[in-house]
């Protein structure tokens, strides 16, 4: 019941403080110049947006389903019992999930390395697509980038504790954010200098989605080192694969299932 009322009354709380950082965070971005310009730009374009009506329906439609995500993804760590990947419970869609923000970064990554090509070093195509082919392409290449990460990590993360995959995941995935920010903070820099145009160029919304990751990785992460110490706790007593309490004297294998304890052991690191 204190679980149950912890997240009734903890979500919601949550999720607006997700969707005010969110809003802080694009007007931060959105200043043209942090060097020349004082707090009152950012300050009055965050009292616009906070009073925009329609920017709080679009920014809480998707904070709702970024938080919805996270819920997904940390199901397989939540409980008593940590289970082992692939036995006691999937860790498919969490590692879908998990993709999709790998995808989110990457896709990221090449809008501001086209934005920097185009305008920096001048680099242009000569086709002209209409405004239905470029969204079909940039949609696949999303896609893709989703698809191929699910891939890698479905592959690799075989056989690990849940709490272990996805504490590395989530690690892996901040790492690869910040890097992404020190590579793409430069670019962007260089393109608001040569455009007048910057909150919709490519450098732009790289940060933005780097910075949306980042959000999202927050809450799942808290979660993770919540329950690693309890998880870890629970491994040492207990069977991996029928729970079963080791004892005072718990032998090379355990007496119930026969599942070598040691084995399990080797899988937990």
């Amino acid at each position: 019941m204190r679980r149950w009322l912890i997240l009734i009354l903890g979500i919601p709380v949550y999720t607006f403080l997700l969707m005010v950082l969110a809003t802080g965070i694009v007007c931060a971005l959105a200043v043209e110049d942090w060097a020349s310009e004082d707090w009152s730009e950012f300050l009055w374009d965050l009292l616009d947006l906070l009073r925009d009506g329609e920017w709080w329906v679009d920014v809480g439609i998707l904070t709702i389903v970024a938080v919805g995500a996270q819920a997904i993804f940390v199901i397989p760590v939540i409980g008593k019992r940590p289970p082992k990947a692939p036995r006691s419970r999937s860790l498919k869609a969490s590692l879908i999930i998990a993709a999709a923000v790998a995808g989110t970064l990457t896709f990221g990554l090449m809008l501001a390395f086209t934005e920097f090509a185009g305008t920096v070093l001048e680099i242009s195509s000569d086709s002209d697509l209409d405004f239905w082919t470029a969204e079909a392409i940039v949609t696949a290449i999303f896609v893709g980038s989703w698809a191929f990460w699910s891939a890698v990590l479905l592959v690799f993360c075989r056989g690990i504790w849940a709490d272990r995959t996805l504490g590395r995941v989530v690690g892996l995935l901040l790492g690869g954010t910040l890097l992404e920010v020190l590579v793409v903070l430069p670019l962007d820099i260089m393109v608001r200098r040569r455009t007048d145009c910057y909150c919709f160029s490519g450098t732009f919304f790289g940060l933005c989605l780097a910075a949306g990751a980042t959000l999202w990785l927050t809450g799942p992460g808290i979660v993770i080192a919540l329950t690693s110490k309890k998880h870890r706790a629970w491994r040492q007593t207990h069977c991996g694969r029928c729970a079963y309490p080791k004892g005072p004297s718990p032998g090379p294998a355990c007496p119930e299932c026969g599942y070598a304890w040691l084995d399990a052991s080797r899988t937990s690191e």
